[in-house]
């Protein structure tokens, strides 16, 4: 590599310097997780006290998806894993260290989006290299939720808002 080379690509992995190599996957999941966090909070999902850091309202949108993605996704294969194993959370144990225990099956779009923070959050909090077989269905399946998830805001006129915010997203501006 020479030392102007930062990143390259090959086939479904992309290497970085110093860091090793990522899962295009995982790019892709990262950016459809980052865009749609932007259009929930530019569409009135934001929490916070005015003044304070905003967080997306994931639960009250989880509330607002059309009936039917929840069944629709409960009903897919691909991302069967969600149920028969979901995302395993991170705690802090009485050590100072952590350790990852089991999460409950999703039983509905809010609890099913809180898989995909979850799998966010393992992924962005943890290791990017090195995915095992596990790694890389979890990532899948919180990809093709998302994708759903993009389909079923037509579907329900209170996450319009949401469609128009991520068709309109200006990626990079701050």
């Amino acid at each position: 590599m020479h030392s102007n080379q930062r990143v390259i690509q090959q086939q479904d992995i992309i290497t970085v310097f110093d860091v090793g190599t990522i899962p295009v996957v995982a790019v892709e999941f990262f950016a459809l997780f980052s865009r749609l966090e932007f259009a929930l909070l530019a569409s009135g999902y934001a929490g916070g006290e005015v003044g304070d850091n905003a967080w997306v309202a994931w639960d009250s949108f989880g509330r607002d998806i059309h009936s039917s993605f929840f069944p629709d996704m409960r009903g897919d294969n691909s991302v069967a894993v969600l149920f028969e194993e979901p995302a395993r959370k991170l705690i802090k144990t009485e050590s100072g260290g952590c350790e990852f225990t089991n999460s409950p099956v999703p039983t509905d779009a809010v609890e099913l989006l809180l898989q995909v923070r979850r799998i966010r959050n393992n992924l962005f909090h943890g290791s990017k290299v090195n995915f095992v077989e596990r790694d890389g269905l979890l990532v899948r399946a919180a990809v093709k939720v998302l994708r759903r998830l993009l389909e079923a805001l037509d579907k329900e006129e209170k996450t319009w808002k949401v469609r128009s915010a991520w068709a309109y997203a200006q990626i990079g501006s701050q």
